[in-house]
């Protein structure tokens, strides 16, 4: 891919990603007593930094793949990287951690239960997925370790330090990061469309269930202390269309 597209190509997807989510951060600072300008523009640009190292063109090694093993891997990579490197943000304090807070089993399994839920109605709507080997091994390892520790390890904790946690819903403290995070998590997954020619436009069907399951998979997160229950049920509700598919 020559550089131009690139950067193009991640203009276009990181831009209408945090144009989509301006409003709900406008309507955050109006609301919120803690605003923290520095950290919110540091949110950004990992935004950014995110969908840049989404569009690296594959290396060798990765090429004959069919699923986005590179792009996976280096998010999952980067939150270690940021915790290693930025003073203020550790592991735990994105959520990289086995210390759960008491009682957190229960309401995951309901939460899991309503992630799993969320597919289950697509199936029944006629969604179909059959998969290779290769697909079976990616969809139990990658999407859900590489995305809950950007959106809800990142940004949500980040975001979190910005706006504060007014909220609470059965025992979890929460606040705008959760809403503002689940608007981001949409953006790069199917409500930002990007084509070859770099037509970009605005898909907002496609944002339907990521915004549900990010919204019950934030709630997780705050419930639990950690994103390790939201990296076993991401991956899970991956699984659901492809194995019901197997019965038909």
């Amino acid at each position: 891919m020559p550089l131009r597209s690139y950067l193009c190509r991640v203009a276009l997807e990181a831009g209408l990603t945090l144009a989509c989510v301006l409003p709900f951060v406008l309507i955050a600072v109006w609301r919120s007593r803690t605003r923290r300008w520095g950290l919110l523009l540091f949110v950004a640009s990992l935004v950014v930094l995110d969908f840049a190292l989404g569009e690296i063109p594959r290396v060798d090694g990765f090429q004959h793949l069919h699923w986005s093993w590179q792009e996976c891997l280096l998010s999952t990579a980067w939150p270690f990287l940021l915790a290693a490197l930025v003073p203020g943000i550790s592991l735990a304090s994105i959520g990289v951690t086995s210390r759960f807070r008491p009682g957190w089993l229960k309401p995951s399994i309901v939460a899991l239960l309503l992630a799993l839920a969320v597919p289950a109605v697509f199936f029944i709507l006629g969604a179909r997925k059959k998969l290779d080997a290769e697909g079976w091994a990616f969809l139990l390892i990658m999407p859900g370790l590489a995305e809950e520790l950007v959106f809800r390890g990142v940004f949500q904790s980040l975001l979190n330090r910005v706006f504060g946690k007014p909220w609470r819903l059965a025992n979890a403290e929460f606040g705008w990061g959760l809403i503002i995070t689940a608007i981001l998590f949409a953006g790069s997954n199917g409500l930002v469309v990007v084509d070859p020619r770099l037509h970009a436009h605005i898909a907002p069907q496609a944002a339907i269930a990521p915004i549900m399951l990010s919204l019950v998979s934030g709630w997780v997160r705050e419930r639990t202390d950690s994103v390790w229950p939201c990296v076993f049920g991401h991956n899970l509700s991956n699984l659901v269309i492809p194995v019901a598919s197997l019965f038909t």
